[in-house]
């Protein structure tokens, strides 16, 4: 069995879940192409997480669990404002959903850009 660990929230990143494994590995290789640092990836088994306090962004977090416990794969991927947009393209282009751009303060939708 897997050690409960937190969920933190993202900051300054852009996080998305993929329906298979697949789609998240194809989006990781265009990320790298398109000249983005390697970011590390940790397997997730939500059924052992426990949950911090997101505040007004507990709706996502839920989204992003209910997700995971789904089988779908989540990726949260280091980003500064001026690439959040490039970032979600590339997810969605690889049906990255539930494409959101997390900074310390809040959060933008990102799930329309393709």
């Amino acid at each position: 069995m897997y050690p409960q660990e937190f969920i933190p929230r993202p900051i300054d990143a852009v996080a998305g879940l993929f329906p298979n494994q697949a789609r998240a590995q194809g989006a990781v290789a265009s990320l790298l192409a398109e000249g983005f640092a390697p970011f590390p990836v940790r397997p997730q088994h939500p059924a052992n997480r426990r949950r911090l306090d997101w505040g007004r962004d507990t709706t996502i977090m839920n989204l992003y669990l209910q997700g995971r416990q789904q089988g779908h794969v989540l990726l949260v991927i280091p980003a500064c404002r001026a690439q959040r947009e490039q970032v979600g393209r590339l997810l969605s282009l690889h049906q990255g959903h539930a494409v959101y751009y997390f900074t310390a303060t809040g959060v933008e939708s990102l799930s329309a850009l393709v």
